[in-house]
């Protein structure tokens, strides 16, 4: 019950912010929008707001099955429109502001994980000091001398904030500095300082492309029992949440490139089985991770939203940018066979997801 309360409840959240930042940008731009859905189905509730900013009058609807949404704008091409209107339509407005509407949707799922992240910045969180634990024989840390029990301080010119933060720098040199020398690592030991020069190996999964390989020391970093809590303040919680939204992103991204290229695996993708059993795993371990899977879900949901699928927001972006390139927009015979082309892939994409998640479920 737990796992079908927490899903449906992220579902209804992320969907309905989705939707509610088309529908605030439409309103801002003054496009009239004539339904605003949260689920598809039969309707369960319907109502108006009693003071509607003039120009608008949306029916909010909620529907049986919360498995999406839509709003419903003024739009020539769905019917028929006032010539009083047509200058508000959606389909007749400029170029900017129906790629600002469109954009809105993904761009509200991404502010709404950096609030997330950000609030379980401002609440406090447990840091996981960067110290030593066991180190393998014969790793790049018994070479360097690392020892159990040394505190990194710096590596390079960083100061080591977290464990997290260490492991960042050792899978990914380029965010130390831009050159191929390894920095130098200060170390904490016993209260004497140390410099010594750690040489992390790249290891590569069994089955697994070499250029999937991830740079290790061969140590534990991080000690579960070596933390303390601490709470950031108003902007540094904020930049903590942009922070985190740009690595998901740029994680993400980069896995969806190595998924095209062939250099990862498709069973990376995720349906709403895996979803679904995550959303009750965090829930069960309390607030604070479930938060954060939400957050997580958050900018993956922006994420597939803005791939130039013409089903999705980022495909009628890609119809934008074509428009502003050739002062043309894309002829609705295009459209109509790029709407097939896109749909197909959309089943292909979630059936292998879902293969995924009963692949993993069996076994």
């Amino acid at each position: 019950m737990l796992t079908l309360l927490a899903f449906l409840f992220a579902l209804t959240l992320l969907i309905a912010v989705h939707e509610y930042g088309h529908y605030r940008m439409a309103v801002a731009c003054n496009v009239p929008v004539l339904v605003f859905s949260i689920g598809f189905g039969k309707s369960i509730y319907r109502w108006r707001l009693k003071n509607p900013k003039p120009g608008q009058n949306t029916e909010f609807v909620i529907g049986a099955l919360p498995l999406g949404g839509f709003v419903q704008m003024l739009d020539s091409r769905e019917g028929q429109v006032s010539a009083e209107q047509m200058p508000l339509a959606f389909d007749q407005r400029s170029l900017k502001v129906r790629a600002a509407i469109v954009s809105a949707g993904p761009l509200a799922n991404l502010l709404l994980a950096v609030v997330l992240f950000s609030a379980l910045a401002w609440w406090g969180h447990p840091k996981v000091l960067p110290i030593i634990g066991k180190v393998q024989v014969g790793s790049a840390a018994e070479k360097a001398g690392l020892l159990p029990g040394d505190r990194v301080i710096r590596v390079g010119e960083q100061l080591i904030v977290d464990s997290q933060h260490l492991r960042n720098l050792i899978r990914e040199p380029e965010a130390v500095d831009g050159s191929d020398a390894e920095p130098l690592w200060e170390i904490d030991r016993q209260g004497q300082q140390l410099t010594l020069t750690v040489k992390p190996v790249v290891m590569v999964l069994p089955g697994e492309p070499e250029s999937s390989g991830v740079r290790r020391i061969g140590a534990v970093v991080g000690v579960v029992s070596d933390t303390e809590w601490v709470q950031d303040g108003f902007f540094d919680g904020l930049a903590r949440g942009f922070g985190q939204v740009k690595q998901i992103t740029v994680l993400t991204a980069s896995l969806i490139g190595k998924m095209l290229t062939g250099d990862a695996s498709s069973k990376h993708l995720s349906g709403p089985i895996t979803i679904a059993e995550q959303a009750g795993q965090s829930a069960s371990m309390g607030l604070a991770p479930y938060v954060s899977f939400l957050g997580l879900i958050s900018v993956s949901l922006g994420l597939l939203n803005l791939l130039p699928l013409p089903m999705l927001d980022g495909g009628h972006l890609m119809y934008y940018l074509w428009e502003s390139l050739t002062g043309k927009p894309v002829s609705v015979a295009w459209q109509r066979g790029l709407q097939k082309v896109g749909l197909g892939l959309l089943i292909f994409i979630m059936a292998l997801a879902f293969f995924n998640d009963l692949t993993r479920l069996f076994n």
